[in-house]
């Protein structure tokens, strides 16, 4: 299976921080909760079957039905529920065999342990058949931790080797999971505790599980499970095979709408984000992947230096030199608006195909974005229409207070992207929709009803715009600077102090 490289030296690392997934410290070492408040509908139930049981202190098996919830919660019943338990990342759950000392074949049973307290855990397993088994495992790991991985799934290739973590592609054993499936498997290696403090480690994994788990968007990477073994924990994530925006740009096949409509996404999926609590922290070319062509449709990815909003004080002093937003140097906060300019950074890249700031060598690359001095360079800007560059402009505000909001970015994009698709000819058709309109897409537009002498000024700026431009917006020369440079910015590491 997955084996480290010094597994001598990983040994004598003695951290309290390893395991990262641990179970709860015993309060009381009650398994089930017993008071029974639950209603829920029949449409909520994953799975129902008869299993037997063998419970805590129990030496006899009994046979109960057991449900689970899509919310990740599973109860016993026999005439009426008799118990629950809230499945969570503190939860570990491993497939195990048993044995029945009274048969005399002593033939190993196939069985589920649940463990919730050190010492305080259940078996189920069906009887009569393992296959029911194995699915009862699968779905329970979608809300635990699962603690196998060999006899479920297998590597193929190498995708990915990074500074943190390794990425794997891999395919599931199970033949009803399977039917030529193929995931990606992302592995945090025990090793890592010799680069970084156990605390690190573990706010990595744990703020990206509980983000892929709350965060649910068609723009977000979709987490099936979460693997711990004794050296490694290792995210199941659906594959996306289209490759990074880096890639895309290097093959010269984007232009102006496919590079608003990919902004647009990344700030729904960041919208979702938001909305569960956190903030990215890692916004760049790397870290997008393309789901489809045609139309376009983007996934984030990369979650490990993700934290939650803190309008208070800097906490993590951590970024991607070149991404950086201006404040993050004076040690203000990171907040929202923070996620704007490094998705600014992004957008004027993907319109001109050249980072706003340029330098191989990084003290000067720093200090280039701590002044974030950007000028939109006429050579480069002249084929991107006007309403584009200063919404960029508007991005990468070094002020944050005067730095466009989602809210405001939002509707300029929904309005840029019908303009370009239209050429311009419905621009006041498009407007009269969005002002009636309150909620498009999903998202609800607070500047319409709190801010409309900004939604007048947005909407006064786009009609004396330039929407029948060239939409090729990366000529050789861009190409060529961007080819030339972003290896050096896609390979610089965590370290801005």
């Amino acid at each position: 299976m997955i084996k480290t490289k010094n597994v001598v030296l990983v040994e004598k690392i003695n951290n309290s921080d390893w395991p990262i997934f641990k179970c709860n410290e015993p309060s009381k070492t009650q398994f089930w909760n017993k008071k029974i408040d639950q209603r829920f509908e029949t449409n909520q139930i994953v799975i129902r079957e008869n299993l037997l049981r063998i419970g805590k202190n129990k030496q006899a098996p009994k046979k109960y039905a057991f449900l689970l919830l899509r919310s990740g919660l599973l109860m016993y019943q026999d005439t009426k529920i008799k118990g629950k338990i809230d499945l969570n990342l503190q939860i570990l759950i491993k497939k195990i065999e048993l044995i029945n000392e009274e048969d005399h074949n002593k033939q190993n049973i196939v069985a589920i342990r649940i463990q919730k307290y050190e010492n305080c855990h259940i078996y189920i397993w069906n009887p009569d058949n393992q296959t029911s088994t194995l699915n009862w495992y699968k779905k329970l790991a979608q809300f635990c931790v699962a603690q196998n991985f060999e006899g479920f799934y297998k590597i193929i290739e190498t995708i990915d080797q990074g500074a943190f973590s390794s990425v794997f592609l891999i395919s599931p054993l199970i033949p009803e999971e399977s039917r030529n499936r193929k995931l990606a498997a992302k592995i945090y290696s025990k090793c890592l505790l010799q680069k970084i403090s156990g605390k690190q480690m573990k706010d990595f994994v744990t703020n990206e599980c509980q983000i892929l788990k709350l965060a649910k968007s068609d723009y977000i990477v979709e987490l099936l499970e979460v693997i711990q073994l004794e050296d490694v924990v290792i995210l199941i994530l659906e594959y996306i095979q289209g490759g990074t925006l880096s890639n895309l740009l290097k093959q010269n096949e984007i232009h102006e709408l496919m590079s608003s409509e990919i902004c647009l996404q990344i700030i729904l999926g960041l919208k979702e984000i938001h909305r569960c609590g956190y903030v990215h922290r890692d916004i760049k070319l790397d870290n997008i992947l393309i789901a489809q062509f045609n139309p376009i449709q983007i996934k984030i990815i990369d979650f490990g230096f993700a934290e939650k909003i803190n309008k208070n004080e800097l906490i993590n002093k951590q970024g991607t030199p070149g991404y950086i937003a201006p404040e993050l140097f004076d040690l203000a906060p990171y907040t929202e608006s923070c996620e704007i300019f490094s998705l600014g950074i992004l957008f004027y890249i993907l319109l001109c195909g050249n980072f706003p700031f340029r330098s191989t060598n990084y003290e000067v690359l720093i200090e280039r974005n701590k002044q974030c001095q950007i000028r939109l360079q006429l050579d480069e800007w002249k084929n991107i229409s006007s309403s584009a560059q200063r919404m960029v402009q508007r991005m990468l505000e070094k002020d944050p207070i005067r730095r466009i909001t989602f809210s405001e970015l939002t509707i300029l994009l929904e309005l840029h992207i019908s303009n370009l698709k239209s050429k311009g000819s419905h621009s006041r058709q498009n407007l009269n929709i969005l002002t009636k309109s309150t909620n498009i897409r999903g998202i609800t537009y607070e500047i319409i009803e709190k801010s409309p002498s900004k939604l007048a000024q947005a909407i006064k700026d786009y009609y004396d715009d330039d929407i029948g431009v060239d939409e090729n917006s990366l000529n050789n020369y861009n190409l060529q600077n961007l080819q030339q440079s972003c290896k050096f910015y896609n390979n610089q590491k965590w370290v801005f102090q």
